[in-house]
């Protein structure tokens, strides 16, 4: 009788154990304790691709206020800051049909770009983040079926990866 309580008891312990092991993680974001906010100015372009910068700034602030982990504010008032520049913009041919005629694109995209704790003046990461995302003419063979889709998701792979690499600390 003794033994079968101590077993029906041991998934219990187990579980207890596994908790007290794990107590010090958490799911909290890695983000610096004093910063809770976030400036996220309109990036500069260094490509020949009108509005990239605009339409790049406008994902990646849509990122931080969907995750609401920091709050976007503006500069004057925010204890870290975004800045940046895209600086790479292609459209190269990933396939062509029998003819020889493109038929499926990559749109490809970097901004090189540094995030600073505004309150210690450090840097916090800095670097190059990239996203793409293809295109087929006639959507046959892509998810996507224009460049301009295809842009706006490349736009906001890129913008995760800039969330993630802020808020978790990759």
């Amino acid at each position: 009788m003794m033994v079968s309580s101590w077993r029906r008891g041991l998934p219990f312990v187990l579980l207890a154990l596994v908790v007290s092991g794990c107590s010090h993680y958490g799911f909290s974001q890695s983000v610096k304790g004093d910063v809770s906010s976030i400036a996220v100015p309109i990036l500069a372009n260094e490509t020949l691709e009108f509005g990239a910068e605009q339409d790049l700034t406008d994902a990646i602030i849509r990122e931080f206020q969907n995750d609401n982990t920091l709050r976007v504010l503006g500069e004057d008032e925010a204890e870290s800051i975004l800045r940046g520049a895209v600086i790479l913009y292609q459209r190269p041919v990933m396939s062509y049909d029998a003819a020889g005629n493109p038929n499926e694109y990559k749109v490809r995209t970097i901004a090189r770009l540094s995030y600073v704790n505004l309150r210690k003046n450090e840097i916090i990461w800095e670097g190059d983040v990239e996203g793409w995302a293809a295109y087929s003419v006639g959507g046959v063979s892509s998810e996507f079926a224009t460049e301009e889709e295809a842009r706006a998701a490349a736009f906001v792979l890129l913008a995760r990866d800039v969330l993630s690499k802020t808020v978790q600390g990759w």
